[in-house]
């Protein structure tokens, strides 16, 4: 029997709300459920798209919400 290697790298979806109103601004949206990762992170995709679509029922100016995925050297390793 072997050990399961660790992952070379790993992966976090961030939420950036972009207001056009009064200027363009780039800010983190939503906040992350279950284990913390910080404003705007989220571990799977369908946690930032669920997150994405409460912000924008909720949303009442003209906002638009993009969902990046970021990948990271596993520090781990």
């Amino acid at each position: 029997m072997q050990s399961i290697k660790p992952p070379e790298t790993i992966k976090f979806y961030q939420l950036i709300k972009m207001s056009v109103k009064p200027s363009l601004s780039l800010s983190p949206a939503g906040t992350s459920t279950g284990t913390y990762v910080g404003q705007g992170f989220y571990r799977t995709i369908e946690e930032a798209e669920f997150n994405r679509t409460m912000e924008a029922l909720k949303d009442t100016e003209d906002n638009s919400y993009h969902i990046f995925e970021l990948e990271f050297p596993n520090p781990i390793l």
